[in-house]
């Protein structure tokens, strides 16, 4: 199967897995005041970080030797990584449930422990289930991840529904998500089963943490970047603002979405891609156009959203609309320091990421703690971009370092040049045309910057349709 087929199908489970929780905004924040869906929001962050301590760092570990490995090695790996993702799970689930009292008292909102244990659940499988999705990325089996992907999805949106519209408030989302993960964890069952072969095996397990570990200290170093700043909001600001905050973020995160289906398929990738001749001009490239998908989607959605978000929320979240600008600047260059940090992960060991995200995240840390009680939301969103940019340049100079990547810089830059013009052009406009709605004025300008892109070669045409293109245009002057 062709990368730009996998893709699509890529495209389709991740907009179904991850953008129920967008598609569901409009609903649940007309079935929520803004205190229960601030609440909502805090007993998510609980489950962020047991994603990120319960994934172990395996799933870069993977990416590192199992795209690398073939026959009876191979299989001996996949075993080994599952293996120990079941072991932490339980372990990890064991200690949770055995601290339940210390971590009620420690979350900024008081919650009951079986909202917690709801709540565990699919955060405990979320591990286990990471390994065959990302063997099936690996293995270029878009179509059924994207059928798997699809059907947990629909089950939990249905189930979504039903269980607000019968009065559950945020039992029924808890509720949902726990059944969905087990769903699917059953119907992956099978699939692993035939690629390990056997259950068990810990040959590997030294050279798998030695790369995991310090994966997994980055990812938790992440989170001190992208979740700390809304457990402090909670506990400073208010669940109000958090809810603000947090709507505003999940527009935000669309980005991310938009670009998982070009993600799925280069990140488990560029470490063999790398490996082949001339692989270093391929990922060079590559990466940049990860970069320049980011700034593309990115310059266009600050372009439409905040209209979008006047339409369809309540007004008392439309503030979010101002905020989303902001976040999303950020989400882009926090998705150039994801594409441009390949020398980090082509040894053995992954340390040097390790200590460019700790020490981010200690940056992140201070700088919430000491302006967040001041300044509230925006005084999170410039430690955010602050962080962001030292991670973005750290990253690319040490990775550089490790491994020298011929980038061809003046493609980001057009890029970036064409964005900034539309935006500030959309906001001069928007002080002109006062009685035309942000959104359509933001769709128009949009559609006028895409062509742009498009004249500039910043986003490429396939050269099938391009030719089409020409040819009906050649035929129209005939």
């Amino acid at each position: 199967m062709g990368s730009l087929k996998q893709s699509a199908y890529y495209a389709i489970g991740i907009v179904m897995m991850k953008g129920i929780s967008l598609v569901m905004i409009p609903y649940i924040t007309h079935r929520m005041t803004l205190a229960e869906y601030g609440s909502l929001e805090a007993i998510v962050l609980l489950a962020d970080i047991g994603t990120i301590l319960f994934s172990f760092g395996i799933v870069e570990a993977m990416y590192r030797y199992v795209g690398v490995a073939e026959g009876e090695e191979k299989r001996k790996l996949i075993s080994n990584c599952f293996t120990l993702s079941v072991l932490v799970c339980v372990l990890g689930g064991a200690l949770i449930a055995l601290s339940m009292p210390l971590l009620i008292l420690m979350l900024p909102v008081e919650f009951q422990p079986y909202q917690i244990l709801l709540l565990l659940i699919p955060t405990m499988l979320d591990g286990a289930i990471s390994i065959p999705l990302t063997l099936m990325r690996m293995n270029a089996m878009a179509k059924r991840f994207c059928l798997l992907n699809v059907l947990k999805a629909s089950v939990q949106a249905v189930m979504t529904f039903v269980l607000l519209e019968a009065g559950y408030g945020i039992d029924g989302v808890l509720i949902s998500a726990a059944v969905s993960s087990v769903l699917l964890m059953i119907c992956l069952v099978r699939y692993q089963w035939q690629e390990m072969g056997t259950f068990g095996c810990f040959k590997y397990s030294a050279k798998i943490l030695k790369f995991g570990l310090p994966a997994l200290v980055g990812g938790a170093s992440m989170y001190m970047i992208t979740g700390l700043d809304r457990w402090v909001m909670a506990s400073f600001v208010g669940v109000e603002e958090l809810a603000i905050y947090a709507v505003s973020g999940k527009f935000a995160l669309l980005l991310g979405l938009l670009l998982q289906p070009y993600a799925l398929w280069w990140f488990p990738n560029r470490v063999a891609i790398l490996q082949q001749p001339g692989g270093s001009k391929k990922c060079a490239d590559s990466a940049l156009v990860g970069v320049n998908f980011a700034i593309v989607l990115g310059s266009l959605m600050i372009l439409t959203v905040p209209g979008f978000i006047s339409l369809i929320l309540p007004g008392s979240y439309h503030y979010a609309g101002t905020l989303v600008v902001a976040l999303l600047a950020i989400s882009v260059i926090k998705n150039a320091g994801d594409y441009l940090n390949l020398g980090c992960f082509s040894g053995d060991s992954s340390q040097s990421q390790m200590w460019v995200q700790g020490g981010c995240a200690a940056l992140a840390a201070v700088g919430y703690l000491t302006v967040t009680p001041n300044y509230g939301m925006w005084g999170v969103v410039v430690v955010l971009c602050g962080t962001y940019l030292m991670r973005l340049l750290l990253l690319y100079f040490v990775s550089q370092t490790m491994e020298q990547l011929p980038y061809d810089h003046s493609k980001w830059i057009v890029a970036l040049s064409i964005a900034v013009f539309a935006i500030v052009c959309d906001r001069l406009l928007g002080l002109v045309f006062v009685n035309v709605h942000d959104f359509i004025l933001g769709t128009i300008v949009a559609l006028m910057t895409l062509v742009a892109f498009v004249k500039y070669s910043v986003v490429v045409l396939p050269p099938t349709l391009l030719s089409r293109f020409m040819a009906g245009k050649h035929s129209q002057v005939s």
